[in-house]
Formats: C-alpha cells, sequence, structure tokens
C-alpha cells in the first residue's frame, strides 16, 4: 500500500489522539466506536502499533479528515517528507514554494489524472519524482544566474562592463551551464559545491568584450543574435518589408531609425530567453 515513504507509527498515534480528543471521547468510547477495544486503540494513540487500513478508514468517516492526513499528517507535510526522504533537504527548506507547487499541480494540473493519486488520496511519488524535477531545473537556474551576477560583481573588470553586458553573460553563462548539467544527468540542487565550481570556471574564461551567440534551435535566440548586428536586423527588416507590404527596406532617409527602434527590443529578448525553459520554447515552437 505504501511506497518508499511509510506511515511513522508515533505520528498515526498523535493524529489519532487528536481526532480523539477533538471529539471529546475516551479510549473505551472511541473503541466502541471503531468496534475495538481501549487496550487495541490505545496501542495505536501511544503509537506501539500501526492502526489497521480498516481501522483508519473508519477514523476518516467519523472525523471528516482524509484517510491521508492519519498516516503522512496534510499534503504539504506528506510532500516535504518524501522529498528529504529522497535526500533533497536544502530544496525544502529553502524553497518551500516547490513543495506548494506539487501541492497545487496535483490538485489543479491543466493534464491532471487519476493515475497521480496513490491508495490514500495523495500523490503518488512517480507523480512527485516527475513534477519534482521540472521545478528543480528551475530552482537551479535561479541560483546559477544569481551565482553567476555575483561572480561577475566581484571581477576586476566589473565597471567595465555595461549592464547589457553583464545581462548577456548571464544568460548565456547559465544556459552553457544548464546545458552541461542536463547532458550530464546531474541536476542536483543538494550540489551547491559542484554549481558554484562551474560557475566560476564558466565566469573566468568568459571572454566579456566579444558578443555572444545565443543558441539558435528557436526564434527567440536567432533573433537575439540577428538584433546585435545593424546589417542583420536591415536585412530582416526587408524580409518582413517584402513579405508584409511588397516593398524594399532601405536606410536611405534616416531609415537607421528604425533599424535602432527594433534592435531596442533585443534587451527584452534576452531577458525573457534567461527566464524561460527549453520545455516552454518546445511548447512555443512546434517543430513541423
Amino acid at each position: 500500500m505504501f511506497g518508499l515513504l511509510q506511515p511513522d507509527k508515533v505520528k498515526v498515534g498523535q493524529r489519532i489522539k487528536e481526532i480523539k480528543e477533538s471529539m471529546n471521547l475516551s479510549f473505551t468510547e472511541l473503541g466502541n466506536r471503531l468496534g475495538i477495544k481501549k487496550p487495541t486503540i490505545s496501542s495505536y494513540v501511544q503509537g506501539y502499533a500501526l492502526a489497521p487500513e480498516s481501522v483508519i478508514n473508519q477514523l476518516s468517516s467519523i472525523s471528516g479528515k482524509p484517510v491521508g492526513w492519519f498516516y503522512f499528517g496534510d499534503i504539504e507535510e506528506y510532500i516535504a517528507d518524501y522529498l528529504q526522504l529522497k535526500g533533497q533537504n536544502r530544496i525544502v527548506q529553502e524553497h518551500p514554494e516547490v513543495v506548494k507547487a506539487i501541492k497545487e499541480e496535483f490538485y489543479t494540473g491543466e493534464f491532471k489524472n487519476p493515475a497521480w493519486e496513490n491508495e490514500v488520496g495523495y500523490p503518488c511519488e512517480e507523480f512527485m519524482d516527475d513534477y519534482f524535477y521540472e521545478l528543480q531545473q528551475e530552482v537551479i537556474k535561479e541560483e546559477l544566474q544569481k551565482m553567476v551576477r555575483d561572480q561577475i560583481k566581484n571581477l576586476p573588470i566589473a565597471d567595465e562592463l555595461s549592464k547589457q553586458k553583464k545581462d548577456e553573460a548571464v544568460t548565456v553563462i547559465t544556459s552553457g551551464i544548464l546545458e552541461y548539467m542536463d547532458v550530464a544527468g546531474e541536476f542536483n540542487y543538494e550540489d551547491k559545491k559542484t554549481m558554484k565550481h562551474l560557475v566560476k570556471t564558466e565566469v573566468a574564461s568568459f571572454d566579456f568584450f566579444t558578443d555572444q551567440v545565443f543558441e539558435e534551435r528557436y526564434v527567440i535566440g536567432k533573433l537575439i543574435n540577428i538584433l546585435s548586428d545593424d546589417e542583420e536586423t536591415s536585412e530582416l527588416i526587408n524580409q518582413l518589408s517584402q513579405e508584409l507590404t511588397a516593398k524594399t527596406f532601405t536606410t536611405r532617409v534616416e531609415g537607421e531609425g528604425l533599424i535602432k527602434a527594433i534592435q531596442t527590443v533585443r534587451p527584452a529578448l534576452i531577458k525573457l530567453y534567461e527566464k524561460v525553459s527549453s520545455d516552454d520554447l518546445e511548447d512555443w515552437f512546434e517543430s513541423r
């Protein structure tokens, strides 16, 4: 009935006691309601034995509490305990929003599936594993971005770099590290030592004074690269002009103004590139 996470007999007993006291019942009275003797119910309450499923189901019926609550507490406690059992103590402590997000996805997810639910009405472990993997990547991405920014801030050349150059560097360096971690299968928030080492190494070898090339598998990266160059931006405008109006674009008569105006979008695209995940991009741009 249970997976990796097993009920704690003592905690189950404490929850039974909580219900007993909230209903103002003696051991004998509660035992009578459940059809079991006082010594038996006492052994459950004191945590000497785990109450069987039949008893928990009865307790759930008379108290209105879900079966899962008796075994594992509220759903967030259950999710947190499972993640910590899997060694994810730091992320649970530093990012409680991860637990809340798993709970929210379980209850209201767009593709909610009955198979997500285990026998006690709580998220099954496979669901938690899968969704946690996605969430962990986002948390690691945010953590890496912060580490990269801090590392750049401490560089001797930091004052020579414009905000745009710094933002570009953060995006490119973070993307490179994430790609490496994905290929190596090393997404692990607990291993901050490795994350810091990767950041330090990549920042130290990064060429801040060369125009950066963004990954062009999706149009957002390609646009960022195009808009860094006046000639390529001009050609893009010309292609759009011919496609939309059947007219050729020229830089004569202050046409450069349009080039500069279009290029003002580039910083916003870089910010967006920094925020979105590869899964988001795959959803945005489907292959034919």
